[in-house]
């Protein structure tokens, strides 16, 4: 196992690897390269032409990002020899995963006969819903869309909107849609996600297949962004916030969203683990099905 730290000096590798073998939402270069921070740094671990990433931060735990770069039956022993690096060989506090549930029951099927490792707590689980965009219709005509087509139409009633690139938009103009949408979520969904989207808008959204904005009285309001999930015909919805100003922005921000994505000739669209209630809003849009991603951390017995 080869351990790389340097991630814009080993790029090409690292994409031609997504590129041969990703599969989820995850296995995105500029999603793993943008959580850098001060207190976190990213690294890429490579097993001959496989791999996965990780990031260690600074108070000793270690989170393992998406699934295996891997054949499926590689996966779970890959997964189990970054587990031997981080808290065998480095000997670092814990790590930290989120992961869809068919890949968790293996994960945990092993660590019951395991002498080396256990399972902290009970998962968090959350459910991320998918849409079919076939189904979805962007007109939003008929009985079915009646309540979204209402909120459309009185929102652009109200107010002077439009919805427009965010890379014609000042970055400032947008840092402050991230200030005013941290201070309306858990502390968790900040402490996670604000470096990663502020990153974002730094590299001018790249790795992003569209980054779009509702901007009223020409203002940023929103921020939708998101991508291709590799080898499959599906999208991944990662950047979906808002900064509470209007009623209705992130109905507006999640109908343009999900129209902009069917005109990519996509499948589905995967939007994203959601609490129970940023479910409930999610279902207005009819979501077709449902995952199940489980949050755990494993320690050394």
């Amino acid at each position: 196992m080869d351990v790389i730290d340097d991630m814009y000096g080993a790029k090409k590798e690292i994409l031609e690897c997504i590129r041969r073998h990703g599969f989820v939402r995850e296995h995105n270069f500029w999603f793993f390269s943008n959580q850098q921070s001060n207190y976190a740094k990213t690294y890429f671990l490579k097993f001959n032409d496989y791999g996965l990433f990780a990031v260690r931060y600074k108070s000793g735990i270690w989170e393992f990002i998406g699934e295996v770069l891997a054949p499926e039956e590689k996966r779970l022993q890959m997964f189990w020899d970054f587990l031997d690096f981080v808290l065998l060989e480095r000997k670092d506090k814990k790590a930290f995963a989120f992961i869809p549930e068919r890949f968790y029951e293996e994960i945990n099927d092993r660590i019951k006969t395991s002498d080396s490792y256990m399972i902290t707590n009970s998962p968090i689980i959350y459910t991320t819903p998918a849409f079919n965009l076939k189904k979805w219709d962007e007109d939003l005509k008929g009985s079915e869309w009646k309540k979204l087509r209402n909120v459309r139409n009185q929102f652009f009633k109200l107010h002077n909107a439009e919805i427009v690139p965010c890379k014609e938009l000042e970055k400032e103009k947008l840092f402050e849609v991230v200030s005013q949408w941290r201070k309306n979520r858990p502390r968790i969904e900040r402490n996670y996600y604000t470096g990663l989207y502020l990153n974002f808008i730094k590299n001018d959204f790249e790795g992003c297949d569209m980054a779009r904005s509702v901007v009223v009285d020409g203002k940023p309001c929103t921020i939708t962004a998101g991508w291709s999930i590799p080898n499959t015909k599906n999208y991944y919805s990662a950047i979906g916030l808002y900064n509470y100003k209007y009623q209705g922005l992130g109905e507006i921000a999640n109908i343009d969203d999900l129209s902009q994505i069917k005109k990519g000739n996509f499948s589905y669209a995967d939007f994203g683990d959601s609490t129970e209630s940023l479910l409930q809003f999610k279902k207005k849009f009819n979501p077709e099905s449902f995952y199940r991603t489980y949050w755990f951390h494993i320690t050394r017995k």
